[in-house]
């Protein structure tokens, strides 16, 4: 089945760390600029909302919402990326190539950070 433009209903951000090199051979998030930097605006995508959950990080419980986004297949989307979609940021868990090869799905998670 492929993905049609009638359920990509949704706009999300691509965002990816801002990193620099370290002077070793490594990288570093850059000083004194936004750590994460959007490599593509306004994409379609169909936005699902899966389950809630708790997660303790810091010593801090906080509320952890899953989804599944589905967009066109594109190469340059990691597990080290996040989407932002309507002021929810969300790190991206999982890639997955659908069995066709015309949809990419993540699973995502929002809430981690405290956003």
């Amino acid at each position: 089945m492929s993905l049609r433009a009638g359920r990509l209903r949704h706009r999300i951000t691509i965002q990816k760390q801002n990193l620099v090199s370290n002077g070793r051979g490594g990288f570093k998030p850059a000083d004194g600029r936004d750590p994460w930097r959007s490599i593509a605006l306004s994409v379609p995508a169909k936005v699902l909302a899966l389950r809630g959950d708790e997660a303790v990080k810091h010593l801090v419980e906080r509320a952890v919402q899953l989804w599944r986004v589905t967009i066109r297949p594109r190469p340059d989307v990691t597990p080290t990326h996040r989407l932002v979609w309507k002021g929810i940021t969300m790190n991206v868990k999982s890639v997955t190539l659908s069995i066709a090869g015309d949809e990419l799905v993540m699973t995502c998670a929002s809430g981690e950070n405290g956003r």
